[in-house]
């Protein structure tokens, strides 16, 4: 007879972030003995049972039902790829291992209490979700209110489900978007996973909030919660346990470091929190395995070594139903028509810098100023508006293929 196990936990990650898994994991089943916590590994592995020893159940990438995992991992950079695959991966949960209630958790996030708050909102609610803030923020603060319009009301470190219809329906219509559309590009409306279920509270019904300040406390809600200690308890706002502490931005290495995301608190202006970030570094230093936490992604280069670039998965992404075969494979249709474009040129990835990296006194950027500042005396206020609109459109990597392939159905 089949065992049913009646609450579950889970998160993704690549062998890079093994180790916050096990602080997650560790700290999950302390509090929720005999709960079943899988962790979903998203790599391109060949050798399994480098994994027999983990202290959670092990779930590969290949496993979950997808069907076509090199046109994803082309499509899709890291980031992406292991948010997007989280609704699928919670499907796959619920229908293999026979659970009730599933909640998922970011591997960056450590348990503090039995979660109790989020089970007993799904006794009478189909899905649980975390709001990021649940008050104002001050006006000069890092992350402003204008960045979670960008990014999403809630924060997907964290989703609760109840097996039902309902939830059948969302993890669905979630899953769809996610596999079709979830590139990290908020200039378009989308941020991976997360922006989708903003959604989610008008089109299904039995979506909960859980505003308890315990839940999901991370750096984007220091304004409105501090952390005090009552012996063995931590406390929020003196009154509220600690449920989860949500460690985005974490800086293992770093003693002083709070989140790499924000500059408007430091350990040294918030002392409430050093206790719990010392604990925790300590953790994941003392969980790090380097045989298997130092195998490759995979999903980065060519079978040649030739690194993806972000241009690359971008064009591909948005043609890719005229590449056939593993995008990977080099000499292969796309592997071809990516180097006839200049798309890739060697092996080693992007630095990945944005906005935040550009120097206003940088040489090249004070020529690109003059050209534009003499493309507005040329062309006058309204056709330069014209040209920024243009330059908008084209500025989204996968609007680009019109240029690359100089106006010839090529590929």
């Amino acid at each position: 007879m089949e065992t049913k196990q009646v609450n579950g936990a889970c998160t993704i990650v690549s062998p890079n972030y093994l180790p916050y898994a096990r602080t997650l994991a560790t700290s999950y089943i302390e509090h929720h003995p005999g709960d079943l916590f899988s962790v979903l590994l998203v790599a391109d592995i060949h050798d399994k049972t480098l994994f027999d020893q983990e202290p959670f159940n092990v779930v590969f990438l290949d496993e979950i039902g997808l069907t076509n995992i090199s046109t994803l991992a082309m499509k899709y950079d890291i980031l992406e790829l292991n948010t997007n695959v989280k609704p699928t991966f919670m499907k796959f949960l619920l229908r293999q291992a026979y659970l009730e209630k599933l909640i998922y958790l970011d591997p960056d996030i450590r348990v503090y209490c039995p979660l109790l708050e989020i089970y007993d909102l799904l006794e009478s609610n189909n899905v649980v979700l975390t709001p990021h803030i649940t008050s104002p923020i001050p006006s000069n603060n890092v992350p402003s209110e204008q960045e979670f319009l960008q990014s999403g009301t809630y924060n997907l470190g964290f989703i609760a489900v109840r097996r039902g219809a309902t939830t059948d329906a969302l993890l669905n219509w979630w899953e769809a978007r996610c596999l079709e559309q979830g590139f990290n590009e908020r200039r378009t409306g989308l941020f991976v996973d997360q922006k989708w279920i903003n959604l989610a509270p008008v089109l299904f019904d039995g979506v909960a909030q859980c505003k308890h300040p315990g839940c999901n406390m991370a750096y984007w809600n220091l304004h409105e919660r501090i952390l005090n200690k009552a012996g063995v308890r931590h406390l929020v706002n003196g009154t509220y346990d600690l449920c989860f502490y949500h460690f985005s931005g974490v800086v293992v290495d770093d003693s002083k470091s709070l989140s790499k995301y924000t500059d408007s608190y430091t350990l040294e202006s918030r002392p409430d929190l050093s206790g719990i970030f010392d604990d925790y570094k300590r953790e994941v230093i003392r969980h790090r395995s380097v045989s298997t936490d130092d195998i490759p992604y995979g999903f980065d280069h060519f079978t040649d070594g030739t690194a993806v670039t972000r241009l690359a998965r971008r064009i591909y992404a948005a043609h890719e139903n005229q590449f056939s075969g593993d995008p990977f494979i080099q000499n292969g249709p796309f592997y071809t028509f990516a180097y006839s474009r200049k798309l890739i040129k060697s092996t080693q990835p992007g630095k990945g810098e944005g906005l935040r990296d550009f120097n206003p006194k940088d040489k090249r950027v004070q020529a690109v100023n003059r050209l534009l500042s003499l493309a507005l005396s040329i062309l006058g206020p309204y056709r330069y508006e014209l040209l920024m609109m243009y330059i908008a459109h084209i500025a989204i990597l996968r609007n680009q293929g019109v240029i690359i392939s100089n106006g010839r159905k090529t590929y």
